[in-house]
C-alpha cells in the first residue's frame, strides 16, 4: 500500500498513529487534543497508552496538550511545508497544557518516508496452518462453491451436496475456535464461517430429513429453490457485517496483510465496506439469474452460467480496489459511511423479501 498523498485534515491526523514509534514513546501515558478550525473544523484527540497511540473523534476528558490550528496549517505541517516548532513561533497555531509532549512530536511520529503499512513477516490468522488472510476467504468460501456446484445437478446425492460443505463448513468454525485462543493473532470466527455453518445445518435439516415442521418439511420445494436461498443467505451477511458488525466482512479477511494499527483506520475501513456492499448486490443479483434459470428453463442455461460467472469480476475487484481505495480523499467520512449503510440497509430490506418469496414458493411447490 502506498502513503496517500491527499489526504485532508481529519484523515492526516487519524493516520498519525501509523507513524507512531513505540520505542520513543516507551511508557508515555497522556493525550494530545485537537482544536481544528478554518476549512476542515473538528475535534479530535490521540491517545497514548501501552505503547501504543490511538485515534479518536471529539474532545478528550483531560487532554495533556491541546493543540489549536487552523486545518490548512497542521495539513502544512504533515507535508513537511512548514517546520511546527516555526510555525508556532509566528502564531500560525498554538498550543497550551504539557508544551515537553509538543516538543517530543518529532520523535514520536516517524516520517512519512519510514511509514510502512505492510504486514510484518509472518502476520496471519492463528493456527498451525500457514495462509494468509485472503487465503482463509478463499477457503470460507469452498462450502459455498461445493454447494452451487452440486446441488443442482441430477442424481447427486445430498449427503453429497449438503453434507459436505456443512462438514467442511464446521471443520472452518472449529478450526478457528479450537487454534490460537490466547494468541494475540487469534481471531474468532467470521461472520462467512459461521454463516455457512448456520446455513448448511439448516439445509441439511430440510434436504435430509422430512421431519422439519408442516411448513419446512417441503423437502421437494428446497431441492428447486436451495441454491437460490444460499445466494440470499450471503447477500445477508455480506451486508449485515455494514451495519452489526465493528468491521466490513471483507476486512476481517484483508487485514492480516497490513500492520495493526491500519485495522481501525478510515483508509482501511472505508474500501473494505465498499468491497463488502459490493458482495452483498452481486450475490443479490446472482439470487435473482438463478430464479430466472428457474422460471424461464429454456433460459436456464444462460442465466446459470451468467450467475456464477459473476463471481469473477467480484473476486477481481475485491483485489484490485482496496489499494486503489486508499488513496482516496473522503471529505466527510461518518456521512460517506452512512450512505454505504443505507445502501447496505436497502440491501437487507430486499434480502427479507426475497426469503419471503423464496419460502412462499417453497412451500407452495
Amino acid at each position: 500500500m502506498q502513503i496517500p498523498a491527499n489526504l485532508n485534515l481529519r484523515q492526516t491526523i487519524e493516520g498519525m498513529p501509523l507513524a507512531f514509534d513505540p520505542e520513543a514513546g516507551g511508557d508515555l501515558d497522556g493525550t494530545i487534543q485537537f482544536d481544528v478550525s478554518g476549512p476542515e473544523p473538528g475535534v479530535y484527540h490521540l491517545r497514548f497508552v501501552g505503547g501504543e497511540c490511538i485515534f479518536h473523534e471529539g474532545p478528550a476528558t483531560s487532554p495533556s496538550l491541546t493543540i489549536s490550528t487552523p486545518s490548512d496549517v497542521w495539513l502544512k505541517i504533515s507535508r513537511g511545508e512548514l517546520a511546527g516548532q516555526e510555525a508556532m513561533m509566528q502564531g500560525l497555531y498554538n498550543a497550551t497544557g504539557d508544551i515537553s509532549l509538543l516538543l517530543k512530536m518529532d520523535s514520536l511520529f516517524k516520517p512519512a518516508g519510514e511509514v510502512s503499512y505492510e504486514a510484518p513477516v509472518g502476520q496471519r490468522p492463528a493456527g498451525p496452518i500457514p495462509l494468509s488472510g485472503m487465503a482463509w476467504m478463499t477457503v470460507a468460501f469452498l462450502p459455498w462453491m461445493i454447494y452451487w456446484i452440486t446441488f443442482d445437478i441430477p442424481g447427486v446425492s445430498r449427503w453429497i451436496s449438503v453434507g459436505a460443505p456443512l462438514l467442511l463448513a464446521a471443520l472452518i468454525v472449529g478450526y478457528r475456535l479450537v487454534f490460537g485462543r490466547g494468541d494475540p493473532s487469534w481471531s474468532p470466527p467470521t461472520w462467512l464461517d459461521v454463516g455457512g455453518l448456520g446455513f448448511f445445518a439448516l439445509a441439511g435439516t430440510l434436504a435430509l430429513t422430512n421431519d422439519a415442521g408442516p411448513a419446512l418439511s417441503k423437502v421437494e420445494g428446497f431441492a428447486v429453490w436451495g441454491s437460490v436461498v444460499s445466494s440470499v443467505v450471503m447477500a445477508g451477511l455480506w451486508l449485515g457485517t455494514l451495519l452489526f458488525s465493528d468491521s466490513p466482512l471483507s476486512a476481517e479477511y484483508s487485514k492480516w496483510d497490513y500492520v495493526k494499527s491500519l485495522w481501525r483506520n478510515s483508509m482501511f475501513i472505508y474500501p473494505n465496506a465498499v468491497i463488502s456492499l459490493m458482495w452483498g448486490y452481486q450475490f443479490i443479483v446472482a439470487a435473482l439469474f438463478g430464479a430466472a434459470a428457474i422460471l424461464l428453463p429454456n433460459l436456464m442455461v444462460v442465466f446459470t452460467v451468467t450467475r456464477y460467472l459473476l463471481l469473477v469480476p467480484a473476486f477481481i475487484f475485491t483485489s484490485a480496489y482496496q489499494s486503489r481505495a486508499t488513496q482516496l480523499r473522503v471529505d466527510d467520512y461518518e456521512k460517506t459511511m452512512g450512505k454505504l449503510r443505507s445502501w447496505a440497509g436497502v440491501g437487507l430490506l430486499t434480502v427479507a423479501g426475497l426469503l419471503l418469496v423464496a419460502t412462499m414458493l417453497m412451500i407452495n411447490v
